[in-house]
């Protein structure tokens, strides 16, 4: 977690950090990243990224984060745009991945983090597991109450998981194109 120092800053410098650190794991891997390649694209001196961060790991699973804080933002603001409706905001959300994930840096800054989940690396499987927890998120509470109580709730919970997982991974291996995938 970023020290305090860091979330101190004005908005405008922790906003340059971040795109500096995404755009450093989107060029390659966390194990290949450089401090001063992030330190030069945020405009800060290098000394100062360990004000802010105790490694490079931390920086990036605080990225990793705040792409899901802004992502459920994101579902938030769907949701009340469709009425509550939970399934078209989720269809709406799927379609919002894809396009990000059309984009070439995004696409990079995915394969790179699973690159380094499936690689055997220095890196600790409570890393690797807080990656994969953050990305397999789903926020419970934006699901009626009726559903929720209900006894076979986890098991849809699991199938809305399941296929978006499994479209992202048929897109990811450009097996279907984004309309295809989308429509899937």
């Amino acid at each position: 977690m970023p020290s305090r120092t860091f979330f101190n800053l004005p908005k405008e410098k922790k906003l340059r950090i971040l795109k500096a650190g995404k755009k450093e794991f989107s060029r390659v891997p966390l194990e290949k990243a450089i401090i001063a390649n992030i330190a030069k694209d945020a405009d800060i001196p290098r000394g100062s990224f360990y004000q802010y961060f105790v490694s490079l790991e931390d920086l990036f699973m605080y990225i990793i984060e705040y792409m899901y804080g802004f992502n459920k933002n994101k579902f938030e603001k769907t949701l009340s745009e469709n009425n509550n409706d939970i399934y078209e905001t989720l269809k709406n959300q799927f379609s919002a991945e894809i396009d990000r994930l059309s984009k070439d840096e995004n696409k990079q800054f995915r394969a790179n983090t699973l690159s380094m989940i499936f690689k055997e690396n220095e890196y600790s499987q409570e890393l690797i597991d807080k990656i994969i927890e953050k990305g397999s998120n789903l926020d419970l509470d934006f699901f009626p109450e009726e559903y929720k109580n209900n006894s076979k709730f986890q098991t849809m919970i699991n199938l809305i998981k399941m296929v978006n997982d499994n479209c992202l991974n048929v897109y990811l291996a450009q097996e279907l194109s984004e309309k295809e995938v989308k429509q899937n």
